[in-house]
């Protein structure tokens, strides 16, 4: 659960969440995506109410289909892979442009190819996720999410199901969009090195509320919160 969550996160920013193990991050990302229902407050993204419309001060769920409409401007990259086996690396990234934005199979597969190369996969094209690595697995996740062209995109511990020799890789991929700015991000992280490096704020979760929220060096370096200072001293 979530309580009295309050954050803006500017266009264009990158924001890293960190906390323990259940402390309501990858909550948060669900239902900033409505992927959980949201029983009190309200989410917005580019100005748009998610998942629900809103009629004299009350909130009404939208059907799915809308609400798969208004998802559109957000990506997601899951912890797990989530990858089509049957598909190829491009197949996979070129699925959704084709069935849910009717772009021509000839453009999107055109776009996949870019994708995958910014991804750092260029000549995997037509590996199936059997012939790729786990960090492979999760590029070409993220090259998925990005070919819908998202305003938002978020990230659930996208390393968490790597093996350690492959963490590096994603996260290079991650800084380089991060660097780019092409896009909003909200990463969750247990890397927090690589929150350091990346994030333009963090924001430290516990027990389903927001502790403490600043700049890395202010947050990781001079954390003003004794949970937070507990919580980085057991990490780092």
């Amino acid at each position: 659960m979530l309580f009295d969550i309050s954050l803006d996160i500017k266009s264009g920013e990158t924001v890293c969440f960190i906390g323990p193990s259940g402390s309501g991050k990858s909550t948060l990302l669900r239902c900033i995506n409505h992927l959980e229902e949201v029983n009190r407050g309200r989410i917005w993204v580019s100005d748009e109410l998610v998942g629900y419309r809103e009629t004299n001060d009350k909130l009404y769920e939208l059907r799915e289909k809308d609400a798969c409409r208004k998802r559109l401007d957000i990506g997601m990259v899951f912890q797990s892979f989530n990858l089509f086996p049957h598909l190829t690396a491009a197949e996979n990234v070129s699925l959704a442009p084709v069935i849910v934005q009717n772009k021509s199979k000839a453009t999107a597969r055109a776009r996949s190819y870019e994708l995958l190369e910014r991804v750092g996969l260029k000549g995997k094209e037509s590996h199936y996720p059997s012939q790729l690595s786990g960090g492979q697995q999760q590029r070409v996740g993220i090259a998925r999410a990005l070919a819908m062209d998202p305003k938002l995109m978020l990230f659930d511990e996208p390393t968490s199901a790597l093996d350690p020799e492959l963490v590096g890789e994603v996260l290079a991929v991650i800084n380089d969009l991060a660097k780019s700015g092409d896009m909003t991000m909200i990463v969750v992280t247990h890397e927090m090195g690589f929150a350091r490096k990346v994030a333009d704020r963090i924001v430290f979760m516990d027990a389903g509320r927001i502790v403490e929220v600043g700049p890395p060096q202010e947050v990781i370096d001079n954390p003003r919160h004794e949970r937070t200072r507990a919580f980085l001293a057991a990490v780092l």
